[in-house]
């Protein structure tokens, strides 16, 4: 059984899309994970002194959408990350439903590259991030 995509199997414009509900709990883990526990995202006095008055979800789990698509959708299983950048539009807030759309963008054959967007949406279908990867597509062969 093969796992993964060539290169070869891979064409510009090619896209998916899935959407995410974010909650406080995938937040409290990702301060937990990367040691980022900034008040803006947790209740209290201070997030509701700011323009945001409530809690945020951290950016990276909102950026972090992006491994879903190269890892997971497309291209796929055995696909490595070398290069993801991000830009932060708007909060996106606990309870909210993120809808990410990603495409391929460009494909390099001789560096066995690729590089693709993708693009959030809330509910209200405001842009909340952008970001961009630049990742390789491996295919190996699984033996049973």
């Amino acid at each position: 059984m093969k796992i993964g995509r060539t290169i070869d199997e891979i064409k510009v414009g090619m896209s998916a899309e899935f959407s995410h509900i974010f909650t406080q709990k995938e937040t409290e883990i990702m301060a937990d994970l990367i040691g980022d526990h900034n008040p803006f995202h947790y209740d209290g006095g201070f997030i509701r002194n700011t323009r945001f008055k409530r809690p945020i979800v951290h950016g990276l789990l909102v950026g972090g959408m992006i491994s879903h698509f190269g890892g997971d959708l497309f291209p796929g299983p055995c696909c490595l990350a070398e290069e993801i950048s991000f830009k932060f539009l708007k909060p996106v807030y606990f309870g909210d439903t993120i809808r990410a759309i990603a495409e391929i963008t460009k494909i390099e054959k001789e560096q066995k590259r690729l590089t693709f967007s993708m693009v959030c949406f809330n509910e209200s279908n405001e842009k909340v991030c952008e970001g961009k990867a630049k990742c390789i597509p491996y295919q190996i062969e699984v033996k049973d």
